[in-house]
């Protein structure tokens, strides 16, 4: 009795262990299968990578964005003044083309704690190519557990164009090609004097992507202030994005380009609005 046991433990044992062979082996055909589909993806992703590297320079160095251009003088051209329903007054203008269309829109906070935006733009009748002014964006970033707030949205707590990138770009141009994102000086797109405690950064981001199965190509200018921060121990960051939109037909950019320039140089909001603003919500127009 005690043989046949000893033998049926032993054939038991073997069973086990071979068993147990064939799982590590089954274990390490899976880990296997998983490393390769890992290294796999990395080869796609560095290759990705370099293809959109690649693409960027060529398209950096393309006829669409290689020329530098100055904004054309506007002093013959057309102004258009923004009428803010609710005070009566004028709160913007700009100039550009007599033949193009303009237009605009304040738009006032529904509670406390924000400022008064506004949005303007213009282009000619065939809408080939449009300078547009958004409404302010406004983040909140840095604070330990942050969220977005009533019109303000989180950001990533890193660099500027991190949040153009992640942030601006995703939500204004959505599926946009984005070749490239470059610090600049924010005296070229802005005609105002901007008071140094905003500490007040400029931006470019030039990107391409399809409208209705036209290649387009959009300058995005963004001027970043920085607000007023909160107290404790949460630290949140506050600040504002105010965007210029100078899109056209990518074919036709060149050629348009200094004159959107023009047209977001000349955007002025009036002192007296601005005033008028700031003792109704508590907040300045800031742009």
């Amino acid at each position: 009795m005690s043989q046949d046991w000893g033998s049926k433990l032993s054939r038991f044992g073997n069973d086990l262990a071979a068993g147990l062979k064939d799982t590590g082996k089954l274990l390490k055909s899976d880990i296997d299968k998983a490393r390769g589909a890992i290294a796999e993806q990395q080869q796609m992703t560095e290759a990705q990578r370099q293809a959109d590297q690649q693409r960027r320079w060529e398209r950096a160095n393309s006829p669409t964005w290689v020329a530098p251009a100055q904004a054309v003088d506007t002093t013959e051209w057309a102004t258009y003044e923004l009428v803010d329903p609710r005070s009566r007054q004028v709160a913007v203008t700009f100039r550009h083309p007599a033949d193009w269309n303009a237009g605009g829109q304040v738009m006032w906070p529904a509670g406390p704690g924000l400022p008064v935006k506004y949005a303007i733009g213009t282009s000619p009748a065939d809408a080939s190519c449009v300078a547009e002014r958004f409404p302010r964006s406004d983040f909140i970033s840095g604070g330990l557990l942050t969220t977005a707030e009533p019109g303000r949205d989180t950001a990533s707590g890193g660099l500027m164009q991190d949040v153009i990138a992640q942030s601006i770009v995703p939500r204004l141009r959505p599926g946009a090609f984005v070749v490239s994102i470059d610090a600049v000086d924010p005296a070229l797109y802005l005609s105002q004097r901007m008071d140094p405690r905003l500490m007040g950064q400029g931006f470019t981001a030039w990107l391409e992507y399809d409208r209705n199965g036209i290649p387009w190509a959009d300058e995005l200018v963004v001027l970043r202030y920085q607000l007023p921060s909160t107290n404790g121990l949460m630290q949140e960051l506050r600040f504002g994005a105010a965007i210029w939109s100078l899109n056209a037909n990518r074919d036709l950019l060149p050629s348009v380009r200094s004159t959107l320039r023009g047209v977001a140089l000349s955007a002025a909001s009036r002192p007296e609005w601005d005033m008028y603003a700031a003792q109704q919500t508590g907040w300045p127009v800031l742009v």
